[in-house]
């Protein structure tokens, strides 16, 4: 998915956590967008993912709050070598906002630590969340990695 969705998704989901917007009126916020430079198919394409994945139709409640409020992820000293407060903020917020899962999370968290290279910023963070929502969107029960392993195991064993 491309990462200017995603920010149209961020932006729809923001203006109805602040009570700005109703999701009677999300609508209305599409010149808003392309005001703010968004071409007229990226915010068609965002709005469509938005309501392909339920993200209209849920309770506000369920998008907010987790199991347990109070808990939330702390970095490993070694995970926090390759990811930026930045960027695991913004990873945060999405998992708050329901965006992801905390099983996206942490395989956003171990990929970052797999490539190796320096604390992710929050660019290159937003690029991976961009890739790995495209991905689920490819493989909607499970994750690109996870599926082409499993895929390959089988041939192995035979």
């Amino acid at each position: 998915m491309d990462q200017r969705i995603v920010e149209i998704i961020l932006y729809v989901i923001g203006e109805i956590e602040s009570r700005r917007v109703n999701l009677d009126e999300i609508d209305g916020i599409s010149e808003d967008l392309i005001k703010q430079g968004f071409s007229r198919r990226e915010v068609t394409t965002a709005f469509s993912v938005f309501n392909q994945r339920g993200m209209g139709a849920r309770d506000r409640s369920q998008i907010i709050e987790p199991a347990n409020p109070n808990a939330f992820r702390v970095l490993h000293d070694m995970e926090s070598q390759f990811i930026s407060r930045e960027a695991l903020g913004h990873v945060l917020q999405l998992l708050r906002l329901g965006v992801l899962s905390h099983a996206d999370v942490e395989e956003l968290i171990e990929r970052c630590v797999m490539m190796g290279s320096p604390a992710a910023e929050m660019s290159e963070m937003k690029m991976m969340v961009a890739t790995h929502l495209f991905e689920k969107e490819l493989l909607p029960s499970e994750s690109m990695m996870p599926a082409a392993s499993a895929r390959l195991l089988p041939e192995l064993i035979h």
